[in-house]
């Protein structure tokens, strides 16, 4: 068995320009010679099958090195939604909160209003004043209804009158 050459051994990663490509395409640009590149070189099957075990070595840490980014894109992604879910509320509150602000400050206005109207005599009144102001809606209510009822009847003793009229003048 013979031992690997390690002045041939290359541990260095200056070359970036192999991580990408699969061993499928680098087995694939063989010299148009007959020959095998590893017998032209000298290079036992041992040596051919110890370089090719070290470009998949390297690819596969080019593989994990682009997950491990691939990982940190992913995380950053989910703490940015997570930041964006804290904005989301935050913005819900502040609107809640505008709008609670918006009802008080209507409210201050139109009791400033009612203290400032001089002519305001209170609750009480306010009361009173609503409460009449039901009635008196209550009793046009009901007047529409009585008048509407009058109507009603007159227009039916009308076409009463005009059927007697028309029967007894049909009976001459």
């Amino acid at each position: 068995m013979a031992t690997p050459d390690h002045g041939k051994l290359d541990l260095s990663d200056s070359d970036s320009s192999d991580l990408l490509r699969s061993p499928s395409r680098l087995q694939k640009s063989k010299p148009k010679d007959s020959k095998p590149m590893n017998q032209r070189n000298g290079e036992s099957k041992y040596d051919s099958e110890q370089a090719r075990e070290t470009a998949l070595q390297r690819e596969l840490e080019g593989v994990r090195s682009i997950n491990e980014v691939l990982e940190g894109v992913l995380s950053s992604l989910e703490c940015a939604k997570g930041n964006m879910d804290a904005v989301s509320r935050t913005v819900t509150s502040a609107s809640t909160l505008l709008n609670t602000w918006t009802r008080i400050l209507s409210q201050t206005e139109h009791n400033q209003r009612l203290i400032l109207n001089t002519n305001w005599q209170g609750a009480s009144q306010d009361v009173i004043d609503m409460e009449n102001e039901t009635v008196l809606k209550a009793q046009a209510a009901e007047r529409r209804a009585a008048e509407e009822e009058r109507r009603r009847e007159e227009a039916k003793r009308k076409a009463e009158d005009e059927e007697r009229q028309r029967q007894a003048g049909t009976a001459c």
